[in-house]
């Protein structure tokens, strides 16, 4: 045995030893016979052991029947022997003709049969097909359906439906998004049906008030109506993480700019979001002046006079009175003044986060020079300038309408006291100095503005040959 050979022993092998004999019996010395050694084919090695891996048993029967380790078992070539003889030269012929000619009959009706079964797939594949692109169509129109009829939650399952089939790019057919505007607008029935029943309270507390005979609260004021606005300032992170999935899904590529990818996703996200910012400021807006109005309205049903206010008339002069009186004005004023700074603060810390990834994303080629996010950084540099405004200069906010921008910055500056307020004034320029050049950015790159941004932009130009543009001109 070699130094690598397998450690098997050589009759499991097949191989008798060729040195080795086994001891001779006196009748066979006599006759001088030998023991027979296996035959090697001349195509194989001579230290060919068993190429057929026939077992034990095999071999010793082959060794009987004088047949060598690469031969094959007769019982293959020839079915049922032993125990059936051996078919004759003529026969073996005529079984091979006729087993050709079989050969032949059946190719061809299996190939008639296989061409068959594809033409039965192929119709069975399109019909699927059709099937399937029929059942989209539907699952479209159900979710559009429900997206027009206020029915968020059905548009909502519908559009999980859709995107979560092989079939459905979400990139075509403005199916992205769709999908934000569902997820946006998420929690709005529940919202609706609780605005019904708020309604319908307030119209039974009115019955009541009416049966009652209260005619001072019947008619004293009207309905107070809400702002409405699209979508829910708490369904904004789940918008935010949808689009930053789909920027990372489908980025940019600049071969391919044709495709719907990260160029329009970016900036129907900040549009989200600035909307969003521009909505709660107003609301919150909102809901300062219906207070503001409802402590004016209790203090003019207030016909008694205060006892304070009382003694003031009797120990004091009428000028006292009327100086004691709009102290106490003033003093109101004061904290609405300081409520709305307040209001404005916050808001500008949201803006500023905003504009810093912005600023962040417009950094890099094509956003640099995308005529959208430069109008949407234009606009939110504007608000953010609107912001600075203390709420103390802007005593009147409906005086300023058809006052020119140059008068409206020399009464600001006019009213200003503290030197924060004039930086407050400051800054305000600088963000209207970076909004002219976002939108002149736009026009020399051959973009469409609106008319009140091409009066804006061209307002320096204005200013230098001596026109002035009006307020409502421009905004």
């Amino acid at each position: 045995m070699g130094p690598f050979a397998a450690p098997v022993p050589g009759f499991r092998l097949g191989i008798h030893p060729h040195g080795a004999k086994r001891r001779k019996t006196g009748a066979e010395q006599e006759h001088g016979e030998t023991e027979p050694e296996w035959d090697i084919p001349s195509h194989l090695p001579q230290d060919s052991i068993n190429p057929l891996s026939h077992p034990p048993d095999v071999l010793r029967q082959f060794r009987v029947a004088g047949l060598s380790v690469s031969d094959e078992i007769p019982s293959k070539a020839h079915p049922l022997f032993p125990h059936k003889p051996l078919p004759s030269e003529a026969k073996q012929r005529r079984r091979t003709r006729r087993s050709t000619r079989s050969a032949n009959v059946s190719e061809a009706e299996s190939e008639a049969e296989s061409g068959v079964e594809r033409q039965k797939d192929r119709n069975s594949t399109t019909k699927q097909l059709s099937e399937r692109l029929r059942h989209l169509s539907t699952l479209t129109a159900i979710m559009h359906r429900c997206l027009d009829d206020g029915d968020i939650a059905r548009a909502k399952r519908a559009f999980a439906l859709l995107v979560r089939t092989k079939d459905v790019d979400i990139r075509q057919g403005g199916l992205w998004a769709v999908g934000s505007e569902i997820l946006m607008r998420d929690g709005e029935t529940e919202e609706r049906l609780g605005r019904q029943r708020q309604q319908q309270q307030q119209q039974q507390q009115q019955q009541q008030r009416q049966a009652g005979g209260d005619d001072e609260n019947v008619g004293g004021g009207d309905e107070r109506q809400e702002l409405r606005r699209w979508g829910s300032a708490a369904n904004i992170e789940k918008v935010t993480s949808y689009f930053e999935n789909l920027i990372q899904q489908y980025p940019h590529d600049q071969h391919r700019p044709y495709l719907t990818s990260a160029l329009d996703f970016w900036p129907a996200l900040f549009g989200i979001e600035i909307y969003n910012l521009d909505a709660e400021f107003r609301q919150a807006l909102h809901r300062l002046r219906e207070r503001e109005e409802e402590e004016e309205d209790a203090e003019d049903r207030d016909v008694d006079i205060a006892p304070e206010d009382m003694a003031m008339e009797m120990a004091y002069s009428d000028d006292a009175f009327e100086a004691h009186r709009q102290r106490r004005d003033e003093e109101r004023h004061s904290l609405a003044w300081t409520v709305r700074d307040e209001l404005k603060m916050e808001t500008m810390e949201v803006a500023v986060r905003v504009t810093g990834r912005m600023d962040q994303v417009m950094e890099n080629a094509p956003f640099a020079t995308h005529r959208e996010m430069l109008r949407l950084r234009a606009n939110l540099a504007l608000f953010i300038g609107d912001l600075y405004i203390p709420s103390r200069l802007v005593v009147d906010e409906d005086g300023v309408e058809g006052v020119s921008l140059n008068n409206v910055e020399d009464m600001l500056r006019s009213r200003a006291e503290l030197a924060e307020e004039h930086n407050a004034l400051a800054q305000r320029r600088e963000e209207m100095e970076r909004a002219r050049r976002l939108f002149r950015k736009i026009l020399d790159g051959g973009g469409e503005v609106d008319d009140w941004v091409r009066k804006f932009v061209l307002t320096d130009e204005d200013e230098d040959e001596g026109h002035d543009t009006a307020v409502d001109d421009v905004w």
